[in-house]
Parts: structure tokens; sequence; C-alpha cells
């Protein structure tokens, strides 16, 4: 007897789906299911201190909405921009 450890989630109904690839195909096989619940665990959210990349996502949507108004403001004569009519 052989023992495969595995985790895999129960579908709505009720089903469990197993890929085996470690047996050879075409082989009767008898299967003993033990089973424990895994609790989940959310990791905690991140402010835009601990993460930068938050404060992409979280941020106003001026930069979005208005990036050609935004990107106009910052062009002056010394910046090496241009605007092309």
């Amino acid at each position: 007897m052989d023992t495969i450890r595995l985790k895999t989630q129960v579908n709505s109904d009720g089903s469990v789906q197993l890929q085996l690839h470690d047996l050879p195909p075409n082989q009767d096989i008898e299967i003993l299911l033990v089973y424990q619940a895994i609790e989940k665990v959310n990791p905690p959210e991140r402010t835009e201190q601990e993460d930068p990349i938050v404060g992409l996502f979280s941020g106003n949507s001026d930069l979005a909405e208005q990036s050609e108004e935004i990107l106009q403001q910052d062009i002056q004569n010394q910046s090496g921009w241009t605007w092309k009519k």
C-alpha cells in the first residue's frame, strides 16, 4: 500500500476530482479517504506604507481620467517634451 498526500477542494456539488499521474493507466485501485477540513486564513490587509503598489490601485482615478491634462501641465520649454499638433 502506498500513501499519497494532497490537498484539493470539494466542488459545490460535493464532488472531488483527482488526477494521479504517477499511477499506471487502466489499473483498478482502492482509495481510502481520510479528510481534515483546512481553516482558511485571510492575509492581513496591507497599507500604502507597507506596500507601495497598494496606493497605485487605491489612489485617485485622476491619472486614468485626466492623463493628457496632467501631462500637459508638466510640459515646459526646457522639459524636453513637445506637443504635436
